[in-house]
């Protein structure tokens, strides 16, 4: 019993994942299961926004991070980001938005408008590897029912 009272416990932590390529998918879903996150799967905006309404009325757990592909079989994610961001059942979800799509003109107005991801990376420049050790530092350094992390990470 002794051995158990030193151990530190890990809470799995869930995240939502919003791609639609199945590549993608896949190789996320992976590295995050053996990270000991629990996945649950977006494929489209309209599942991300069905699963933010469950949310906001209690039929749904809320996730400790999005992680968004900002391009979607069925358009922009910049809607999903909006939604989650401006409810406060949900604005203090982190999301982080893991793109190929650069588009300075719409990082600018999201910046103007205050509405922007928690984390904005570019697939090409990071390895999945990378990605999950961004997050696990993310909510590591994340106070208990804080918006924000304890410092700035880059």
């Amino acid at each position: 019993m002794a051995f158990y009272q030193n151990q530190k416990i890990k809470k799995t932590k869930k995240v939502i994942l919003l791609e639609s390529d199945s590549h993608h998918i896949a190789m996320y879903r992976r590295m995050f299961q053996n990270a000991a996150f629990e996945v649950d799967l977006a494929r489209t905006r309209e599942e991300m926004l069905e699963e933010l309404r469950e949310i906001r009325n209690g039929e749904a757990q809320k996730p400790d991070l999005v992680l968004m592909d900002f391009v979607l079989a069925d358009g922009y994610g910049t809607e999903v980001l909006r939604a989650i961001k401006k409810s406060h059942f949900t604005r203090d979800i982190p999301v982080f938005a893991v793109t190929n799509f650069q588009n300075p003109d719409m990082e600018r107005e999201m910046k103007r408008s205050g509405i922007f991801p928690d984390k904005y990376m570019v697939k090409t420049h990071h390895t999945p590897a990378e990605l999950v050790n961004e997050m696990e530092n993310y909510l590591e350094q994340r106070p208990a029912g804080s918006d924000r992390p304890k410092t700035n990470l880059a």
